[in-house]
């Protein structure tokens, strides 16, 4: 057992504990919600974690990404992977550097137990909840995380196999994402994830 695995038994029993060392979490997005996401996820035990995009780090938006300056121009997962392992290296890290379409989503999210959908794109996101509900996987998605100064408005909404978190009306078209909300969103969600895993048989 690691280091890492031993100051786990602190939080969590042994049964939370296998179902993280087994758990397939597929996150699509890494930017402030997916970097942020996957970071709180392996700091809480999560081991299997695919993470997919196809941008790079770009210094514009350091603001709320869980990136670093030295980063800058690297693809987005290979950042994101090499983080997440010095986080814990006993991990084990997919990096998919690609776009989510029609052509590839459903062999993606057959692969894994729960989906983690962090992309701007409205229609990426309304084809990631589709996909995951006609595989019938859980699924996390976010609504509504631009702009700052009303993080009590974040609320959760809950349904067969998912869970949506944001404030369901801010959109980035009108107001600019900063780490304060976006993290809250993304904390949000990560325990989202964490509330699935123990739902698990």
């Amino acid at each position: 057992m690691s280091l890492f695995e031993m100051m786990l038994k602190n939080y969590f029993d042994e049964k939370m504990l296998e179902k993280l060392s087994k758990v397939k979490i597929l996150i699509i997005g890494c930017g402030g919600l997916g970097s942020n996401i996957a970071v709180m996820l392996v700091r809480s035990g999560v081991k299997n974690l695919t993470i997919v995009d196809f941008d790079k780090v770009d210094v514009s938006n350091l603001n709320r990404q869980n990136y670093f300056f030295y980063q800058t121009g690297q693809e987005k997962v290979a950042a994101l992977k090499d983080i997440l392992e010095k986080i814990n290296p006993y991990i084990t890290v997919k990096a998919l550097n690609m776009k989510i379409d029609e052509s590839n989503i459903d062999d993606l999210i057959l692969q894994h137990d729960i989906i983690v959908e962090a992309v701007d794109n409205e229609q990426t996101k309304m084809l990631i909840f589709k996909k995951a509900h006609d595989h019938g996987k859980k699924v996390v998605l976010a609504s509504g995380v631009a702009g700052f100064g009303d993080c009590e408005n974040i609320k959760i909404k809950r349904g067969k196999n998912f869970s949506v978190v944001g404030d369901f009306v801010t959109s980035i078209k009108e107001k600019k994402p900063l780490a304060p909300k976006v993290m809250a969103v993304a904390a949000m969600q990560a325990d989202e994830v964490l509330r699935m895993v123990s739902e698990l048989e």
